[in-house]
């Protein structure tokens, strides 16, 4: 637009401006403004489930006490001399000596770092995703 096209209608909105009135609202504009807004509904609140459910948590528990069994058993803890004639070194020996008797191959190995590395990746993602799709933030 030219200058004098902006200029032309510049004037024009003024006389527009100046011939009309200042209307002003009636007296229960508020009233009828507020009785047309709806209220939200509240979302229905998103009952928290434990990543892990009880029957994995007790399944882990059980494992856990029966391997504890397991090695008491094995090691006779019974005997009081368990602890005096150094069967403690023998006893984590035993524990400690399964990497020098698993053998794998460095392909095994690099997987299993690959997986581990994507799971710990896959963690934070997941958090980010469920955050923004149940709007937890």
């Amino acid at each position: 637009m030219d200058k004098t096209d902006e200029r032309e209608l510049e004037d024009f909105v003024d006389k527009i401006m100046d011939e009309t009135i200042l209307e002003s609202p009636s007296s229960n504009f508020t009233d009828t403004i507020m009785s047309q807004i709806v209220e939200t509904e509240m979302k229905a609140s998103i009952e928290y489930k434990p990543l892990m459910p009880k029957s994995v948590l007790v399944f882990l528990c059980i494992v856990l006490v029966g391997l504890t069994g397991y090695l008491a058993s094995d090691y006779s803890l019974d005997n009081e001399t368990w602890f005096g004639n150094g069967q403690v070194d023998l006893f984590f020996e035993r524990i400690l000596a399964w990497p020098q008797i698993l053998s794998s191959s460095k392909i095994t190995m690099y997987a299993v770092l690959f997986f581990g590395l994507l799971f710990l990746i896959q963690i934070p993602w997941l958090k980010r995703y469920f955050d923004n799709s149940w709007m937890l933030r």
